[in-house]
């Protein structure tokens, strides 16, 4: 039987059953669009850097676990260590306010700071101009330069950026070319790397009173930068990291001379840097939740393939006569496998149009959750082409072939009576597989359950402290921390606020402040937190023993510890500890994430005219309105500053962006994953039924009633959902368990999560086998008797 014969037939087939085909091509669909956007995914996210000339060469230095370094060291390096070609420091901000053409306030973002030498070492190409080479000077994007002047012939003009407090004039030299999206550097601004001074010096002073302003950070006792190193092709890296050790002497800081140096090649930063401090400025991927996510798709896949078998297997059930009829003319075992290959094929093709479908919605959906920018420029590179016939022809050749193989060895005297076997019994293994489909789901199920559960109550749970109805604003300029106590007053006017106080750090936050203090001849590290008076009552917090923080005093440090700390150190509320005045003890309670352990806490007393940040307790009835009287008071004390008021409930939101991903991802996935098994339940079904027809007839003509008969089947089907059940919750329990290791306090696995999912499977197979039973139950019992 020649080609063109063949197609023919496979597409007369693939029309002569509409719904059997369009459901075949609709779950393939699915399950390659699915796997085909996670590879992509997974493509771009092991792409990070590639495009960077002689990325292999270019090495973040490293010391323990912490990127950031001194600014001496990566200079001193160059000069001192022989085959290391070129450096570049780098740091970068997160938002920056300036001026705009029509002088007024913009915020942005990624404003950065590095060597000249960044745009030789990561190949960062000038449309116009040079790179900044003084503290006067910046370059910007290609992007900034059209937002901002609608051109790219901007050189020579100038920029008004707030650093340090107070609106400076940039030159701009240059317009670079905007980095890729695959890259770890994404700055929009470049400035001179010796203007870092002005923002770092404004860092210090979000510690108010105990900041330290116009410290010098250019010695070997500061650790802001990053520090890249451009190696000679005949470098060993092992031996540069070798010499580099001496380094560690140079420093004063105890904690780092312990600390040996390494090199990180500049393409794992992105995927590698799970473990790694202070890499607050840098994308990173997550490359366990990749591969997790790769499993998840692989698996929509198999019961996709799966699924295929199956509806095709109910199909050809009604086609074994004309196979019979085709063998008895003389066609071999050959030609029908390669008829029933051909035509699998087809389909695998055909289902590239839902799986574009499903890519065009996916890649959007991505980007939104995950913060990435796929596109469709991904389909440019020839690895993608290959990968997706690859996945097409193993699809189908694979789901042909399963049904080829077995309807090509049945004798044609049992075509002809449209059997496959002598006995009509449908195998036990068949529907087994039922129970891989249904496993998969409870799974998925039970994992989006657990992940919400503990988002929940990370979000409202956090240990000993109040989050509910607290507006944060940020105190940032000098005229609004001089007038903490005037903002204070008319804040406490406006209806709907029940209390205010100032701080310099609100928990739950993300970083981590030390602060270390003499304890028996010996230095420890406390965790550390800096409020005003009257921020302790505003949290809830619960004090245990002694007393809050009164008004601010100049002539005694006072400290209020967590119970932690007092009972690790033994501490009382009235005594005197590191030559401060212990004024309290509190409860502990959780000021980070709920990924971390509660530590040993030391509370400090922030001067009232050195706040930075300025809270306020609303009875949560008219926050809007709230808000934007906040917002007229501050900018009637500082015009020229942007108003920046946000919830407390929002900061602890995004502590949890990673589990908030994975949980609208999975859900989204559960979701196919409930399409898919209704889609392969019924092609169950339909297999099932085309082989009972007439025994339903023959139950029928003996009386059988229609509940009968739908209760028969259904009962056939519910015992492999309650196997899948026993399989997934063992699996289901491991994995989450596993996953809530990561928090440090949690929530419980609760029974009825487990119980959720069953009934949630138990009842989507109920309703499609009754529904199925009901159709053919119905029917005149002498159509079914005539059925074979």
């Amino acid at each position: 039987m020649d080609l063109p014969l063949n197609l023919t037939l496979a597409i007369r087939n693939i029309f002569k059953k509409k719904t059997q085909s369009i459901i075949s091509i609709l779950g393939l669909g699915i399950g390659v669009g699915c796997v085909f956007l996670l590879m992509l995914l997974y493509i771009h996210e092991n792409s990070f850097n590639g495009s960077i000339p002689n990325e292999q060469l270019i090495y973040r230095v490293l010391q323990g676990n912490d990127c950031r370094t001194s600014f001496p060291l990566a200079n001193t390096i160059k000069d001192e260590i022989p085959l290391v070609d070129n450096y570049f420091r780098y740091y970068q901000t997160a938002d920056i306010e300036l001026k705009d053409s029509r002088n007024e306030i913009q915020q942005d973002h990624r404003f950065a700071f590095a060597d000249a030498s960044i745009f030789d070492c990561l190949g960062i190409q000038f449309i116009q101009g040079k790179p900044a080479q003084t503290k006067s000077d910046v370059c910007i994007s290609q992007a900034i330069a059209k937002k901002y002047f609608n051109s790219t012939e901007v050189c020579n003009q100038f920029l008004k950026i707030k650093l340090n407090n107070q609106f400076i004039s940039l030159r701009i030299t240059g317009i670079f070319k905007n980095f890729p999206a695959n890259s770890t550097f994404n700055a929009n601004f470049i400035a001179d790397i010796d203007l870092t001074q002005e923002v770092l010096s404004h860092n210090q002073k979000m510690y108010g009173h105990y900041g330290q302003e116009n410290e010098e950070f250019k010695d070997w006792n500061h650790f802001p930068f990053h520090s890249y190193l451009l190696l000679n092709p005949k470098a060993n890296p092992e031996a540069i990291v070798h010499n580099i050790q001496n380094y560690k002497e140079r420093t004063n800081h105890e904690q780092r001379k312990t600390m040996d140096f390494s090199l990180q090649p500049i393409t794992d930063i992105y995927l590698k840097s799970a473990e790694v401090n202070g890499d607050t400025f840098t994308p990173a991927g997550n490359s366990k939740q990749l591969i997790y996510f790769l499993a998840i798709a692989l698996f929509i896949l198999l019961i996709a393939i799966v699924n295929y078998i199956f509806l095709t297997k109910a199909k050809i059930g009604v086609r074994l006569k004309e196979l019979g009829t085709q063998k008895a003319l003389g066609a071999s075992s050959v030609s029908i496998k390669k008829q029933i290959l051909l035509e699998s094929n087809l389909i695998s093709f055909i289902s590239l149009v839902p799986a574009f479908f499903i890519l065009a919605l996916g890649i959007p959906f991505l980007n939104a959750t995950l913060d990435r920018s796929l596109s469709f420029e991904l389909f440019s590179m020839w690895q993608v082409w290959s990968l997706l016939i690859i996945i097409i022809l193993l699809t189908g050749s694979v789901a042909g072939m399963a049904i080829g193989i077995h309807v090509s060895k049945v004798s044609t005297v049992l075509l002809l009576l449209g059997k496959v076997s002598q006995t009509p019994k449908i195998k036990s293994w068949n529907n087994s597989f039922l129970s891989l489909h249904f496993t998969i789901f409870i799974v998925l199920i039970i994992g989006v359950i657990t992940v919400k559960k503990q988002l929940h109550y990370a979000q409202t749970g956090s240990q000993n402290i109040n989050p509910e109805n607290i507006i944060i604003c940020e105190l940032n300029s000098p005229e609004l921390s001089n007038q903490f106590n005037v903002i204070q007053t008319e804040v406490g006017k406006i209806p709907g606020v029940m209390n205010s106080a100032g701080s310099s750090f609100i928990p739950p936050f993300n970083n981590f402040l030390p602060v270390n203090l003499q304890y028996e001849n010996e230095r420890i590290q406390f965790d550390g937190l800096i409020m005003g008076e009257g921020m302790i009552e505003l949290l809830e917090l619960t004090i245990m023993e002694g007393e809050s923080f009164g008004n601010f005093r100049t002539d005694q440090t006072e400290m209020i510890f967590n119970e932690s700390a007092a009972k690790k150190y033994n501490l009382k509320a009235g005594e005197i500890f590191n030559g401060c005045y212990v004024k309290g003890i509190v409860k502990d309670f959780n000021a980070h994430s709920l990924r971390r352990m509660i530590q040993p806490m030391v509370i400090l007393q922030q001067d009232p005219k050195k706040m930075s940040l300025f809270a306020i307790k609303t009875t949560g009835k008219n926050d809007k309105t709230i808000t934007e009287s906040v917002q007229k008071i501050f900018k009637e004390i500082s015009p020229d500053k942007m108003v920046r008021v946000y919830s407390l409930s929002d900061q602890i939101t995004e502590f949890y962006q990673t589990e908030q991903q994975q949980a609208k991802l999975i859900s989204a996935f559960s979701l196919l994953a409930i399409v898919l098994s209704v889609m392969g339940l019924l092609g169950m079904v339909l297999n099932t039924i085309s082989i009972k027809t007439k025994e339903i007839g023959i139950r029928k003509v003996n009386g059988a009633k229609t509940y009968e008969i739908i209760s028969m089947l259904n009962k056939e089907f519910a015992k492999w959902i309650v196997i899948a059940f026993l399989i997934a919750c063992p699996i289901a329990f491991y994995v989450m368990n596993k996953w809530l290791e990561n928090f440090a306090y949690k929530t419980e696995l609760s029974w009825w999560i487990f119980a959720l999912a069953g009934i949630i499977a138990i009842g989507i197979t109920l309703l499609t086998v009754s529904f199925q039973s009901w159709r053919v139950a119905t029917r005149n019992p002498v159509e079914s008797l005539r059925y074979e």
